[in-house]
């Protein structure tokens, strides 16, 4: 049932029903039209088609259908527009008629069949994805606290080393306190993201904000432990200090960058939708967060490299076990499994599909694979051997 007739905004965004419908159709209305522009670009850069055969010119169409050059007597086939309430997973098609001219329907207007679109939505695997990251972050939320209430409660815990775990679980936990409420009020809402108030895009930035406080405490774990193992009179104060600028202040800045930049873009489609959608702006964040991240590779290989030069006098079996057993541990904490999530398959494919459920459940359980291989792969066992390294007293 979807021809050009299709206009209603009912049918257009669900059965959801919203008490601004101008400003609704407004922004679906720009949503469109930014989709029309990029067909209209990329028709311009489309070579015309060989043969001497009939074909249906190229168009699009009011629903953002981007059509390219048919042969005559076949049926065109596209990925639904990316319109609200629209499947992204199906297909719409649009037939060519044998003397080159698209089908006409009874009231003499093209017609394109978007009926397809109209089945059941995307937003089904993206509210599993969703409900993986919301147990996930729940979880490490309870495993945060309980670890948190060990790092403050026990003395011989107090120390260089320990305040920097400290300080990256409290940055999970604002990571995750963050991102719960964001899930629930907004990703799950198709309202809210159309009306799109502001108090969802500041939350959307606060959880900016807090995600690259979570990457750059990661960067300070590898930087401190690092620095203590290589240079063995380093003032841990400075260090410290140096780690809480990084931490926190440094996110702080990169985060107003990137909200003040993108909320006075020129485009308005950079702010629609709570800023869910991808941005190019989002390298503000991004670019340091990578960079942080391949420092940490050489920091981790430098560590692993020092850590068995200490354990040469050691069996080699005993060598290779420990050595593992620490690299394990520090994988996690150092973050460097997000190193493998920018390889994405094929979109709408089995391995797409277990790509997504992947990485929900990487990013939102590394915490307790981190407690987990902290605790039980030996007792603060990666504690005592960074306690083995040449440090300063109280590190």
């Amino acid at each position: 049932m979807a021809s050009s007739n299709f206009t209603s905004e009912s049918n257009l965004t669900g059965s959801v029903q919203y008490t601004q419908p101008s400003e609704l159709h407004w922004r679906i209305q720009l949503i469109v039209d930014g989709l029309i522009a990029e067909c209209h670009q990329r028709h311009q850069h489309l070579p015309f088609p060989g043969g001497d055969g009939p074909y249906c010119n190229r168009t699009v169409d009011t629903f953002a259908g981007c059509w390219d050059d048919t042969p005559a007597g076949s049926v065109a086939v596209i990925q639904c527009p990316a319109i609200p309430g629209f499947n992204l997973k199906a297909q719409a098609h649009k037939q060519c008629t044998k003397n080159g001219s698209w089908y006409v329907n009874a009231v003499g207007r093209e017609w394109a069949n978007y009926s397809s679109c109209l089945g059941p939505p995307k937003g089904e695997d993206n509210r599993r994805d969703i409900f993986i990251y919301v147990a996930g972050f729940s979880l490490s939320l309870l495993m945060l606290a309980i670890s948190l209430c060990i790092f403050f409660r026990f003395k011989q815990l107090r120390c260089d080393r320990i305040t920097i775990h400290k300080n990256l679980f409290v940055s999970y936990v604002f990571t995750g306190v963050s991102w719960l409420p964001y899930y629930f009020l907004v990703s799950l809402d198709g309202h809210t993201q159309l009306e799109n108030p502001l108090w969802c895009q500041a939350l959307f930035v606060a959880t900016q904000y807090f995600t690259a406080c979570n990457f750059l405490w990661m960067f300070c774990e590898g930087l401190y432990l690092n620095t203590i193992m290589v240079y063995a009179f380093n003032s841990g104060k400075v260090l410290i200090s140096s780690c809480y600028v990084i931490g926190w202040l440094l996110p702080l800045v990169l985060t107003g960058i990137y909200a003040g930049v993108r909320g006075s873009a020129g485009s308005k489609m950079e702010t629609l939708d709570c800023w869910l959608h991808d941005s190019p702006f989002q390298w503000i964040l991004n670019g340091p967060v990578i960079l942080s991240i391949t420092i940490n590779v050489i920091f981790l290989i430098n560590i692993v490299r020092l850590l068995v030069t200490k354990l040469r006098q050691m069996p080699e079996a005993s060598q290779t076990r420990k050595a593992t057993r620490a690299t394990l541990i520090l994988v996690p904490l150092l973050g460097l499994q997000y190193l493998l999530f920018p390889v994405r398959p094929e979109k709408d494919t089995t391995l797409a599909e277990i790509y997504h459920v992947t990485v929900a459940l990487a990013i939102s359980l590394q915490v307790n694979l981190f407690l987990c291989q902290l605790f039980f792969l030996g007792p603060f066992h990666y504690e005592k051997k960074m306690e083995a390294a040449p440090t300063n007293e109280g590190r």
